[in-house]
């Protein structure tokens, strides 16, 4: 089987055009890898700052807010 050269060079432009739009999608998505790459990175630098910032500091003194709550079981002292 024989393809005209016209239905072969039509098919030729829509690979090589397909095969533009892949290209340029993988460059964007290597570029976004990259910005992600990097704020990852930022990222983990901050967190390992504010872990030595915490570790310098003394723990703090729990705060109690409401004495009326315990967390001791209240017994019903009703009549049954």
């Amino acid at each position: 089987m024989t393809v005209p050269p016209a239905l072969r060079n039509a098919l030729a432009k829509v690979d090589a055009a397909r095969q533009a739009r892949d290209e340029a999608e993988l460059a964007r998505l290597r570029a976004r890898v990259g910005e992600l790459e990097a704020t990852n990175e930022a990222l983990g630098k901050a967190i390992g700052l504010l872990h030595e910032m915490n570790a310098h500091e003394p723990d703090a003194a729990p705060t109690i807010h409401d004495l009326d709550d315990s967390s001791t079981p209240r017994t019903d002292s009703s009549p049954s």
